[in-house]
Formats: structure tokens, sequence, C-alpha cells
């Protein structure tokens, strides 16, 4: 390795640590089941205040760039503490009065990111948020089977019967993620998404619940899969 980039192995998380240590200095391209196998990848539901801490530094200590690629207003997120309490007053209430569900990626053991759903209406549809938390992994092929499982145990769980996900348009990688997995494109318009957002072109997707579960994707030969913010 150079300097630099022994210097980014030093400081990047175990699960990085471990890639890079296996892939040296070249681009990840190994496919989804040929690194991990689908055995090493789970979803569940966050289960305490940890798992939410870890979320909220994912957006407290990303950089202005890469908040912005997300759609995101640096600006407009509230005060940590504040946000905290609110999110475990939240975990404790009913499905029915959930204002956001949250479940949290594991890969290897480690906890790596995290899906959402708000606006849930029971039995009817939610929307739907994707987050990988580290960055070494967004380009790893984890992406596309982490959304997959979350759709599928939102599905389930809600007893949904659509799916909705409003990516910002010009963020190319949830894009082409929901695609793969077969969300159709409705619409494009300008909106401001979110609370945290800022005003910005959204493309609308939408997936009905299919009669059987998503299946797992087939990972490209020697592909770099896309991953999502």
């Amino acid at each position: 390795m150079d300097e630099a980039n022994s210097e980014s192995f030093r400081e990047a998380g175990p699960i990085a640590k471990y890639i890079q240590s296996v892939c040296h200095d070249t681009l990840i391209s190994v496919s989804l089941d040929r690194m991990t196998g689908l055995d090493q990848i789970d979803v569940r539901p966050f289960s305490g205040c940890e798992e939410y801490e870890l979320m909220l530094d994912y957006f407290y200590k990303a950089d202005d760039s890469f908040l912005r690629g997300m759609g995101v207003d640096r600006l407009k997120l509230p005060e940590r503490d504040k946000w905290l309490d609110a999110l475990l007053v939240d975990h404790e209430k009913p499905d029915g009065e959930r204002d956001r569900f949250y479940l949290v990626w594991i890969f290897r053991g480690q906890r790596v990111g995290h899906s959402s759903i708000n606006k849930i209406v029971l039995g009817t549809e939610a929307f739907i948020h994707l987050h990988l938390w580290d960055s070494q992994l967004r380009r790893a092929g984890l992406g596309t089977e982490f959304v997959r499982r979350s759709a599928n145990f939102y599905f389930e769980r809600f007893n949904l019967k659509k799916l909705v996900c409003e990516p910002w348009a010009e963020n190319p990688a949830p894009n082409r993620v929901l695609e793969k997995l077969g969300f159709r494109l409705v619409s494009r318009y300008r909106t401001i998404p979110g609370a945290i957002a800022y005003e910005q072109d959204v493309n609308r997707y939408e997936l009905r619940r299919p009669k059987q579960s998503l299946q797992p994707m087939a990972p490209p030969r020697h592909a770099v899969d896309v991953d999502l913010s």
C-alpha cells in the first residue's frame, strides 16, 4: 500500500479493514455471494438507544458534500439530544402510531447501515429510506440485498400494499438500486422531501407488494454493485 492508503486503512472501521486487507489497492470487484455469502447479511429492527446513536452519527459526522449528495441540509439537522429523545419516545409506540420505523443492516455481525419507513399507513403504504453507513462498503455489492430484505420485512410487518421511495434525482446510486429491485419510476418533480432536506428534484418510485417475497438478485461476476449513500 502507498502512504495515503495505509493511512486510510488505519482510520477505517473493522469491516473496511477486512475488505482493504483482502483487496489491497485494487477496486472492490468481487460479487456479493463470493465476498460475503447471503447468510452473512441480516436486517432487524432497532433494539434501543445505541443503534439510534449510530444512526445519528452517520448524519452528524458526515461532511457537507456527502450530506448534500443525499439531499440533506446540515442547517436543518435538529439538536442531536432533542432528535434522540424524539426517536426513543417514538420507538416505544405500537406500529400503528409510529412516526418512523427503523431496521439496522448487519454484515459479518457488524452494524453497517439502516433503512426506515415513515408516512406509514398500516395495510396500505409507507415511504422507505436507505443508508449504508460505512463508506468502504457502498461499492461492495451489499446495498441491493439490504434493500431487498428491508422491503420484504416492511411488506410483512406492516401488511403494506405499496412502498414508495423518493431519492434525489441527481444521485444515481439509489435510483439504480431501486430499478434493479423492480421499483417503477412514476414521476419526477421538485419538492422539499423531508424536514432535514433542501429543495430538490426527486424521482418517485413505487413497488407494489409482490405475490411472493422479493428474491435475491444474481450478482454480476466482475462488476461493482451500485450502493447507497
